[in-house]
This record gives structure tokens, C-alpha cells and sequence, in this order.
């Protein structure tokens, strides 16, 4: 498939991080191509260059943790605290 042939969408993602908390939201073109064997694939691209699909194994650029929620796009303000993180009450 030529390269003025091919699909190209865009889709936005927020995440969460479970091991730091980092939230952040990320923006993918996504091209829908034919791979070798004559199959329709898919290509993630971030910034013009490929990338790893952002629903399979996400890594937290804050940590490099793979422990990251996918979220709908918007929802980053959802999952982060007002006031930065909650305070544990003192034990005893």
C-alpha cells in the first residue's frame, strides 16, 4: 500500500500509573496498513514516528512502570487528587 493510500486516524488516550501516579494524556495517529502477508494492521505513531500500540504493555515515562491504566481520553483530572496526594492520619 502506498503511503498516500493508507488510513490515517487519530485517537487520544489519558493514563494513570499505579506503581507512581502519574497521569498524562497522549495523542496517537494511527495508520491502518497492509502488512507483508496481505493482513490489515494497524501502526501507532506519536510525533510522526512509530510506537508501540498504547493498549498493549503501556510503560509510565515518570517511572518506566508497566502497572498504567488506560483511560478515555479527558479523564486525567478524574483520577488525580485536588490538593496533591492524600495525607495517611498518624498511626496510634
Amino acid at each position: 500500500m502506498a503511503a498516500d493510500d493508507r488510513a490515517h486516524t487519530h485517537e487520544s488516550y489519558a493514563f494513570a500509573c499505579l506503581s507512581c501516579g502519574f497521569a498524562w494524556e497522549q495523542e496517537f495517529a494511527i495508520e491502518h496498513i497492509t502488512d507483508l502477508g496481505g493482513q490489515p494492521a494497524v501502526r501507532y505513531l506519536v510525533d510522526g514516528r512509530p510506537v508501540p500500540s498504547p493498549l498493549t504493555h503501556p510503560s509510565c515515562p515518570n517511572c518506566g512502570g508497566h502497572r498504567v491504566r488506560v483511560l478515555k481520553a479527558g479523564t486525567v483530572a478524574a483520577v488525580l487528587p485536588p490538593e496533591g496526594p492524600e495525607e495517611e492520619p498518624p498511626l496510634g
